[in-house]
């Protein structure tokens, strides 16, 4: 199964990418997708920061407990 990551980056962090590309500095390159992907990637396989499942109970609104306050 596909999975996908969205990366939101600042301006400076895009510079950031850019530099890394340029000088071709694996290091960097390292650091930055520990800081940026890693925990992204994880949650990814993990199955979470994704889509919560809204199931109907008979009786009951579709609505997730957390949101009912």
């Amino acid at each position: 199964m596909k999975k996908s990551i969205v990366l939101t980056l600042a301006d400076e962090e895009l510079i950031e990418l850019v530099r890394i590309i340029m000088d071709d500095d694996s290091e960097g390159a390292l650091k930055f997708l520990k800081k940026h992907v890693g925990s992204k990637a994880r949650g990814a396989m993990e199955g979470k920061d994704h889509c919560k499942p809204w199931f109907e109970v008979s009786g009951q609104s579709p609505i997730l407990k957390e949101f009912r306050k």
